[in-house]
């Protein structure tokens, strides 16, 4: 059976979820290249293999937050996917939350998730991490979407 590359993408989100992670070496090409945008907390700007990918990133990222990814728009470009959406949730060592705009732009092999980018924006998360709460001036706390 052929998965779409949306397809793809979609199982990838829903692998996050607690328990689905094995889901991830299915989706995942062994060899996939990650890249994160400079400034992420604690995160190197490339990762390069599943394990590495899973072993030294989603267990640093999932100590640190609490993280629930919401897409909510995919543009399929073929072996291409861009994929719009929102990540919330709440700092674990600091317990302030969270609510920020993501783009993650995939590559497919055809069978499995090649390469991705994923841009967002970091201070948030840092900010989150080091305890420090959304300021009363910002367009955020002000109820503007971003």
């Amino acid at each position: 059976m052929t998965v779409s590359a949306v397809e793809l993408v979609n199982r990838y989100y829903a692998s996050l979820a607690p328990g689905r992670r094995p889901t991830l070496y299915e989706i995942l090409d062994p060899g996939v290249v990650i890249e994160l945008q400079e400034g992420f907390p604690g995160a190197r700007p490339r990762y390069v293999g599943i394990k590495e990918y899973v072993g030294d990133f989603l267990d640093l990222i999932y100590g640190s937050i609490d993280l629930e990814f919401v897409p909510e728009e995919f543009l399929d470009a073929g072996t291409r996917v861009v994929t719009m959406g929102r990540m919330k949730g709440r700092s674990i060592p600091s317990g302030v939350p969270f609510d920020t705009s993501f783009v993650h732009v995939w590559t497919t092999n055809g069978r499995q998730l090649s390469h991705a980018r994923f841009f967002t924006d970091t201070a948030i998360f840092r900010d989150a991490i080091a305890g420090r709460t959304p300021e009363a001036g910002s367009a955020k706390s002000r109820g503007a979407s971003s």
